[in-house]
């Protein structure tokens, strides 16, 4: 499996949209009064197969519905300022542009900016920690792919049968009932996802990411936060650099970890594991011949296979500081205090384990 490196997942951090965070600031003493308004909007969708959406500050909500042939969009503009004159001037000027650049429809937030609006009015705005937001709540045919780009706001959507791409630089994701592919980055939030029909790459700065029911390969890279996987119908590319991860269900594996435990049940593919430091612990149920390789700089190693390889595999297992537990039926070579060598049964396949520091178990059900 061909590991796939984080700066080219095909969703990127628009550096635009990261500045707008600015507009997102924490409401501070003095800013009372909140003004809200909400339009609605029906566009047609005609030749369009994408829809792009780009929000500096405030929540995206999409879901599907069969049949649909527009867009139902509700627009909710909201704005704390000391008064209700300053708050509306602020509305008046924060506003949603729909275009539409060949097969796609594009809807972005608009914000003041500075010379187009009253000078007063933007200073007070920065200078006080005024805070002013647009979500945007749509309801699109389930057979239109989907593209997000948010600054700061959580992100949610569902039941879209074509691919779906979303990147967030603050707030959470979930993602439900997708049919296609899927590709997600944020910068600091969790990630949640349960349900795609083909392939999944996810990355996160900051954040917890869970993921069920996947039908196709899952690339996911976290460098802060806990990753749960569950039911990962293809294989498994998994870059962690903080955390621990579970996973539950799932092909081939390669795995990458820097700090943090790794455990992985029903593993039904080849293995490729390395850690820095942290226990890894996989329960195994080849399909098939399958080479595993798993190490670890400090660490507990345990390999247990669930059911057995009937080609059988050799053996080598090395500690420089641990024991090593072997309840195989194997065919030893070579054996010290750190070290055992041998083959198990026609030894097709290959199982190498190694720990700088720890403890290794190795075993199979008898047969």
């Amino acid at each position: 499996m061909k590991r796939t490196s984080a700066g080219k997942t095909a969703v990127t951090m628009r550096a635009a949209v990261i500045t707008a965070i600015l507009f997102a600031a924490a409401v501070v003493e003095g800013a009372n009064y909140r003004h809200e308004e909400t339009i609605s909007k029906s566009i047609s969708v005609e030749a369009a197969k994408r829809l792009v959406i780009e929000s500096l500050s405030g929540d995206i909500t999409v879901t599907g519905e069969e049949g649909r042939e527009t867009i139902e969009l509700k627009i909710v503009k909201t704005v704390r300022a000391d008064d209700e004159e300053t708050a509306r001037k602020i509305a008046e000027s924060m506003g949603v542009v729909v275009t539409r650049p060949e097969d796609m429809i594009k809807i972005e937030t608009r914000y003041p900016e500075k010379g187009k609006v009253r000078k007063s009015i933007f200073s007070f705005f920065v200078e006080r920690g005024q805070s002013m937001s647009i979500s945007l709540t749509l309801i699109v045919p389930t057979g239109l792919s989907i593209e997000t780009a948010s600054a700061s706001g959580d992100v949610e959507i569902c039941l879209i049968m074509a691919d779906v791409e979303a990147s967030s630089a603050s707030g959470d994701l979930v993602i439900r009932d997708i049919g296609g592919d899927l590709t997600v980055a944020v910068a600091s939030g969790d990630i949640m996802v349960d349900g795609v029909g083909s392939t999944v790459k996810l990355s996160s700065a900051a954040g917890d990411i869970v993921v069920r029911d996947v039908r196709g390969d899952a690339e996911i890279s976290v460098a802060t936060g806990d990753v749960e996987l569950t039911s990962i119908g293809g294989s498994l590319d998994l870059s962690s650099y903080t955390g621990d991860s579970v996973i539950d269900g799932v092909g081939a594996v390669r795995y990458e970890g820097i700090s943090g435990a790794a455990r992985f049940v029903d593993v039904r593919g080849a293995v490729e594991a390395s850690a820095a430091s942290g226990d890894l612990s996989f329960r195994v149920t080849p399909e098939d011949k399958s080479d595993y390789s798993i190490t670890t700089s400090s660490g507990n190693i345990a390999l247990r296979f669930l059911q057995i390889m009937e080609d059988g595999y050799i053996l080598k297992a090395a500690t420089t500081s641990g024991e090593i537990s072997a309840r195989l039926p194997i065919t030893v070579t070579k054996v010290d205090r750190n070290k055992i060598t041998g083959i198990v049964r026609d030894g097709r396949a290959k199982v190498f384990l190694e720990t700088a520091s720890g403890n290794i178990t190795v075993e199979e059900p008898e047969e």
